[in-house]
């Protein structure tokens, strides 16, 4: 995708040269315009060499330094190579050759511009703009969009963030292309693509990395199918790390007819037995006949983000999402005009606390051609204006393919600058606290049978008690289901299969402050009388209270919908305590809180004669009363079956 920009905008800037060119008379043949017009059709190829246009235009230069048209070509490529001091002086020098072509200024400003010349851009843009005759007044929208957007350019440079960016080291990159990371949640494995040459033809495959200890291994190429002849694109892993959404370019079947519904569209693939499954087009309505890219999925996996220069868009490519709903991906629609602009808008990424999101714009004001923003959602889930990453995380050059780890603490970003190992290399750096998104943990759980140890397809919910809101729901695929958990939040997990009794777990990340993952097993049982207890994890009393907390109603309505399951089954509802205080009044207090239970239950709609109500006080322990962990789990309210006929 990198290439696909810096092409645009040579081509764009050849079309400039050539529009503002002056008419020669015909006894005006320059022996150095034989040069420029091979370096022409030179850049005009798929595989166009740029270094070989520029050796060209030199070579006319030789021949001819007093034509005009030679130092147009070689301008315009210096400055799509990023060599913009080298520019600035060949756009000098035709100035002093055409000092009444006005469309030189416009060049030489945005030349300016890239070199934080501010003042001097400012001048050169508005000699353009005020000439009463101009060559051409093809940039007049571009110039005053600069001369708009300048000040607040000038204000990012001077205010300089904090950026120490540390290269990944040779087991990452080389002297190749390395770019577009990507991170699994655990932090285990790194995904980037690397741009290699076979022959004279760029081609792009996907390279993985296992950390360790903060220790990237070594990168090793993913097998065919995920890679394949053709150029593969940007990569993103769900959150459990078991699929993946990639871009990727002219893919064609076993019988190499052509699977693609654009140039680029994204592709899904899963892991499974220690191998990547075929990849498959997403197919419409997510991929269109036109450019569909860069995806980025949601850690719930609800939400594919992506960049698309499809029709219905505000200019250039914009960024899209596409939701899953029932069994597929909705139609996308676009951000809206508070993220995308008439300028090429790329490389979204959401964070895995799915209110972060970061994403390239050269439309919005910034230092460079492509700048990396930051935009977070309301309460209401719409993205709020965005916010530019600053100088020198964003420089006069394209930046894309940010990611952030888990933590909110690291990004990592692709970066061509000197001491690396050559072209673009990836980079590890601190996020400034301004820019970093919310901290997430995650619980990875297994699910089997208590008895056979079978593992089990289930139902997984995750529910947010402050509100009631699920803000998960999945199915435990082979038995292991991963699930993203926000910092500053109280949880309910509930897991639910056809023929057994459901299981609850509470996740408290307002007393868990160093987001260490959850990992448990959840053995479910199948209903018989005379099992084992099931804990009610999710029923709350306040101390010495024996009235239900409201977040209780969560977890009793699961039981509710249990019992009614199960028609004709019986259970006894058991409440339980520490061992501080007055036995006795345990004793009342667990009986009052069983019964609270069982109230519920049969304002439910549930038949009291199915329910017995027994309060334990503390002569059931099932840890020590020496802590107050082992308190804790003794103070608890249980259920168990007494009959299921």
């Amino acid at each position: 995708m990198v290439q696909r920009i810096y092409l645009l905008a040579l081509v764009f800037s050849l079309a400039a040269c050539v529009s503002a060119q002056p008419k020669k008379k015909l006894h005006e043949v320059s022996p150095a315009d034989k040069y420029a017009e091979e370096a022409y059709l030179e850049l005009m190829k798929p595989d166009a060499d740029k270094e070989k246009a520029l050796e060209l235009c030199n070579k006319g230069i030789k021949k001819d330094s007093t034509f005009p048209k030679i130092w147009q070509y070689k301008a315009a490529i210096e400055f799509d190579m990023g060599d913009y001091k080298a520019s600035l002086a060949s756009y000098n020098k035709l100035i002093s050759m055409e000092p009444d072509n006005m469309s030189n200024y416009y060049f030489l400003g945005k030349c300016q511009r890239m070199l934080m010349q501010f003042d001097e851009a400012k001048a050169s843009l508005n000699k353009y703009l005020n000439a009463p005759i101009r060559k051409s007044k093809n940039y007049e929208d571009d110039a005053k969009k600069i001369l708009k957007n300048i000040d607040a350019t000038k204000s990012l440079y001077n205010n300089v963030v904090d950026f120490k960016p540390q290269n990944l080291g040779p087991n990452i990159n080389t002297s190749n292309g390395e770019y577009w990371p990507g991170l699994t949640l655990d932090g285990k494995y790194f995904y980037f693509t690397r741009m290699m040459v076979k022959g004279n033809r760029p081609f792009e495959d996907f390279y993985r990395s296992q950390i360790v200890d903060s220790n990237f291994g070594p990168s090793l190429k993913l097998p065919e199918p995920v890679n394949s002849e053709n150029n593969e694109g940007t990569i993103s892993i769900t959150a459990d790390g078991k699929n993946i959404f990639f871009s990727a370019k002219d893919r064609v079947n076993q019988q190499g007819i052509p699977i693609g519904i654009g140039g680029f569209d994204i592709y899904f693939s899963a892991y499974n037995l220690g191998q990547w499954s075929k990849p498959n087009n997403l197919g419409q309505p997510v991929n269109s006949p036109s450019w569909d890219a860069q995806p980025s999925i949601s850690p719930d996996g609800l939400n594919l983000y992506f960049s698309s220069d499809r029709p219905g868009g505000f200019g250039g490519a914009d960024i899209w999402v596409s939701t899953f709903k029932d069994g597929r991906f909705q139609p996308p629609v676009n951000l809206g005009p508070d993220i995308n602009t008439s300028g090429e808008e790329q490389s979204p990424f959401i964070h895995y606390d799915n209110q972060t999101l970061y994403f390239s714009s050269g439309g919005l004001p910034g230092v460079g051609g492509l700048d990396i923003f930051v935009a977070k959602k309301d309460k209401d889930g719409k993205f709020k204006s965005p916010e530019n990453l600053g100088y020198p995380i964003n420089t006069e050059k394209d930046e894309l393919g940010l990611i952030v780890d888990r933590f909110g603490k690291f990004g990592f970003l692709s970066s061509e600058r000197s001491g690396g190992y050559g072209g673009l290399d990836i980079y590890k750096f601190e996020l400034p606290s301004n820019l970093k998104p919310e901290a997430v943990s995650y619980v990875q759980g297994t699910v089997f049978d208590a008895v056979t140890l079978d593992k089990l397809v289930a139902k997984v919910e995750l529910t947010d008690l402050s509100d009631g809101k699920v803000i998960a729901n999945l199915e435990s695929h082979g038995g292991i289901f991963f699930i993203v958990l926000k910092s500053n939040r109280n949880y309910m997990l509930t897991v639910d299969q056809t023929n057994y009794l459901f299981y609850s777990a509470n996740f408290a990340l307002k007393e868990h402050s160093n987001l260490e993952p959850y990992k448990i097993d959840v053995p479910l049982r199948k209903p018989e009388a005379g099992g084992a207890d099931v804990t009610l994890n999710n029923v709350f009393f306040d101390v010495d209270k024996f009235e239900l907390k409201p977040e209780s109603k969560f977890e009793l309505d699961k039981l509710v919908f249990l019992l009614k399951k199960f028609p004709f089954m019986k259970i006894e509802i058991g409440g339980h305590t520490d061992n501080t205080g007055d036995k006795a009044k345990n004793k009342i207090l667990s009986q009052n809180r069983a019964k609270s239970v069982k109230d519920y239950l049969v304002q439910a709609g549930i038949d009291g004669t199915r329910l017995n109500a027994v309060g334990y006080g503390d002569s059931k322990p099932i840890a020590e009363n020496k802590t107050e962990a082992g308190r804790a789990k003794n103070r608890r309210t249980v259920f168990k079956v007494l009959s299921i006929q």
